[in-house]
């Protein structure tokens, strides 16, 4: 298995290789090329896509899931707590946990293309049938259908339930911090311990990463 990070303008996107494999959330606006360009040269055909599946359904992590859809033909899965994002091309309320986090949130965009999902998770699955040895597990607390994908290499694709530094990713991004927005900082926080507690010693982030087991460790061992 191995997992290649698709580093994007706001955001980052995974493709997961395996017996077949799959993308992990579908970047902003505009970005399917880069995406495909990617898969590319990570030596996948288009072909051997089975599913795109979301880590949850903010702009930047589906703003081309709908030009994927078309160009791929693969089916798009989110879970249905999200699946309104995709339906409707909007974020849904977001809410900042900090000063920095408002002054953000002027400037993220709220609409992108809309895309009718084909697949509503509504319980926790393994993704054997899409050819690769993963298991999806639901880890609400950045938005209500927040969900993580977590690896039989040892490895787990988290999305936004944590980021990696500041600015975005852009600074010290393999340090562990919370994101800038949090919609329920318990579940966040019980999520966040739901996922270490099947001690993946590579955490990757939807902004900077990847981040390792032992600093996720240490920065969060209050809620540990």
């Amino acid at each position: 298995m191995e997992i290649t990070r698709i580093k994007l303008t706001f955001s980052n996107a995974y493709l997961i290789k395996d017996k077949r494999s799959i993308l992990v959330d579908a970047g902003a606006t505009n970005q399917a090329g880069q995406i495909l360009s990617a898969i590319k040269r990570a030596g996948v055909n288009e072909g051997d896509i089975s599913l795109l599946i979301h880590t949850h359904g903010h702009f930047d992590h589906a703003g081309s899931t709908a030009e994927l859809k078309r160009r791929l033909g693969i089916p798009v899965a989110v879970h249905a707590s999200d699946a309104f994002m995709l339906r409707e091309g909007r974020n849904g309320v977001i809410k900042p946990r900090n000063f920095e986090a408002r002054v953000i949130a002027a400037l993220v965009p709220n609409s992108f293309e809309k895309s009718e999902p084909d697949i509503l998770i509504e319980q926790e699955m393994s993704l054997d049938e899409f050819g690769v040895d993963a298991k999806v597990i639901f880890t609400q607390g950045h938005t209500k259908g927040s969900l993580s994908v977590l690896c039989a290499n040892e490895q787990a694709i988290i999305g936004d339930l944590l980021m990696g530094g500041w600015a975005g990713g852009a600074l010290l991004g393999a340090t562990p911090n919370y994101h800038y927005y949090i919609d329920d900082k318990n579940d966040l926080n019980a999520s966040l311990k739901k996922v270490m507690g099947f001690k993946p010693h590579k955490l990757h982030v939807g902004h900077g990463g990847p981040l390792a087991f032992e600093h996720v460790t240490e920065r969060f061992s209050t809620i540990l």
